[in-house]
C-alpha cells in the first residue's frame, strides 16, 4: 500500500512539472538493445521493417568495448578510459546530462526491466526463472554517477518497464527517457532475432500511440558491435512523429556516436554543455535541419575504430589509470550554450590545467591490438576550432543568461523538494510498517 502511494504522489509531481517545447521535438527517448554489427542487425527482418518508419543512421560508431563504457558516455561525455564491466563509481564532481535539464526543468526518467525498485544500486537482480541477471547495473547509464546515486530526487526518476507503461497509459511519459530491457529481451543473453522480435512488439503500440507520439523522437540503438576486430559500427534509427514524413524510410550517412545524443538534446532545447566530448559531436539530422546547425566530419574520421578503451580513471590496468580531465570551461556546445554554470564553479579553479576536450570532434580510441589508435591529446582549454557553426544568437564561453539561471533554478528546487518530501514520507511509512 505504502509503495502505491509513494508511487501515486510521485505521479502528483510529475504531472506537475514544467513542460518546455523543443525546437525540433518536444521528447526523446531512447532504447538501447546488445551486441550487434551493422551489417547483421540491419538485415534483419523486424529491423528492415522499422527502418522503413524511420531514417536508419548508416554511420554510427559505438566507443568502446564492452558494453558498460558506452552508456556511462551516453549521459556524462566521456567513459574515462573504462574497459570493463565491474561495478564501479563516478566522483560526485562529475556532471551528467541531468544537470543540463535541471536548468530547465525538463522532466527525465530511465526505466529499467527487471530492476527490483526505484533507485535500486545493486549490481543487478535474478531473473523470474533464477537462470541468470535480468537487471543488470552495467546497462544503467545513470547509477554509476555518484551525482546521481547520491541524489534522492534523482534516484527516485531510475524506475521500471512497468512505470514506463503506467506512465504511458496515463500520458505522463517524461521529456527524456532512457530505456533499457533486460538481458534477454535486449538479445545479450539470447539472439538478435530475440531482441528484434521484443523490439517490434514493444514499439508497434507506442507508435501507434498518438498522445505519446507528440512531437516525439525516438532513437533505437545498439550499445557496441558484435565483432571485436572491426570498427565498432552500429545499427542507430530514429522514430517518432518528430521526423518529417518525407524522411521516412531514407537513410542518413552522417557520423554519429553516443555522443551525438548529448549534442543533439542540448541543440533541441538550448542546454548548456559539460564541456566534454559532447561538444563538437554531430547533432542528428533531423534536428540540425530544423535548427541551422550544421555538421562535420570529424577530424580523424578515416582512423576511427572505438574497439579499445584509452588510458583512463576507470581503466582497470593500474599502468593504464590517469586522473578525471577537468572539462574545458572555454567550449560552447551546440545548443549556443557554455558550460553549465555549476559545473564552470565545480572545475573553475582547474582552469589553467590541460584537458583532451578540444570541441572538435576528433574522435579518441583506444585503437584495435595491433595499432595504438587515437589517444587522447591533452592541451590547454580554449574555445572550440571553427568548424561547428550555430547560426542565430550565441551566448559567450561559459556563460549562462540570467534568465536562464533562474528557470532552471526554480525548477531544480521544486523538482527537489518534491522529491525529498515523497522520499520522506516512504521513509516514514516503511518505518511505521516495520
Amino acid at each position: 500500500m505504502y509503495l502505491a502511494l509513494f508511487f501515486a504522489l510521485a505521479t502528483f509531481a510529475t504531472a506537475n512539472a514544467a513542460y518546455v517545447p523543443g525546437k525540433a521535438f518536444d521528447r526523446f527517448l531512447t532504447i538501447w538493445l546488445e551486441n550487434q554489427d551493422f551489417a547483421k542487425a540491419s538485415k534483419n527482418a523486424q529491423m528492415e521493417g522499422l527502418i522503413k518508419q524511420g531514417v536508419l543512421l548508416t554511420n554510427y560508431y559505438a566507443h568502446t568495448h564492452p558494453s558498460q563504457p558506452n552508456y556511462i558516455a551516453s549521459v556524462g561525455g566521456d567513459y574515462f578510459g573504462m574497459n570493463h564491466d565491474g561495478y564501479m563509481t563516478i566522483p560526485e564532481n562529475v556532471s551528467t546530462v541531468v544537470d543540463l535539464f535541471e536548468t530547465k526543468g525538463i522532466e527525465w526518467k530511465g526505466y529499467f526491466e527487471g530492476v527490483p525498485g526505484p533507485g535500486y544500486m545493486g549490481e543487478g537482480s535474478t531473473r523470474p526463472d533464477g537462470n541468470g541477471f535480468g537487471y543488470v547495473r552495467k546497462h544503467n547509464p545513470f547509477i554509476s554517477y555518484d551525482s546521481i546515486n547520491m541524489n534522492g530526487s534523482r534516484l527516485g526518476q531510475l524506475q521500471s518497464l512497468m512505470s514506463f507503461q503506467r506512465d504511458v497509459a496515463a500520458n505522463t511519459v517524461p521529456q527524456y527517457a532512457h530505456i533499457s530491457p533486460d538481458m534477454l529481451n535486449d538479445g545479450h543473453d539470447t539472439s538478435l532475432e530475440f531482441a528484434a522480435n521484443w523490439t517490434d512488439s514493444f514499439l508497434a503500440p507506442l507508435l501507434n500511440n498518438e498522445e505519446v507520439m507528440k512531437n516525439t523522437l525516438i532513437l533505437l540503438t545498439y550499445d557496441e558491435s558484435e565483432t571485436y576486430p572491426i570498427p565498432n559500427k552500429i545499427v542507430s534509427l530514429l522514430l517518432g512523429n518528430a521526423i518529417p514524413p518525407e524522411k521516412k524510410g531514407t537513410t542518413d550517412n552522417t557520423f554519429y556516436t553516443h555522443y551525438s545524443i548529448l549534442s543533439t538534446l542540448q541543440n533541441n532545447w538550448d542546454l548548456p554543455c559539460l564541456g566534454r566530448y559532447d561538444v563538437g559531436a554531430n547533432v542528428f539530422d533531423v534536428a540540425a535541419a530544423k535548427t541551422g546547425y550544421r555538421n562535420h566530419p570529424p577530424p580523424n574520421v578515416a582512423a576511427v575504430n572505438n574497439s579499445l578503451s584509452y588510458p583512463g580513471y576507470l581503466n582497470d590496468n593500474p599502468a593504464h589509470r590517469k586522473p578525471i580531465p577537468p572539462p574545458n570551461l572555454r567550449l560552447v556546445g551546440a545548443g549556443g550554450v557554455g558550460v553549465d554554470e555549476g559545473i564552470f564553479a565545480v572545475w573553475s579553479s582547474l582552469a589553467g590545467e590541460l584537458t583532451p576536450y578540444d570541441g572538435s570532434g576528433r574522435v579518441d580510441d583506444g585503437g584495435t591490438s595491433l595499432t595504438l589508435g587515437n589517444t587522447p591529446i591533452y592541451k590547454a582549454q580554449a574555445p572550440a576550432p571553427a568548424v561547428t557553426v550555430m547560426e542565430g544568437p550565441t551566448e559567450p564561453t561559459g556563460a549562462v543568461t540570467t534568465a536562464k539561471r533562474s528557470r532552471g533554478s526554480k525548477a531544480q528546487v521544486i523538482d527537489g523538494t518534491w522529491m525529498a518530501f515523497l522520499f520522506g514520507l516512504y521513509g516514514v511509512l516503511m518505518f511505521v510498517s516495520y
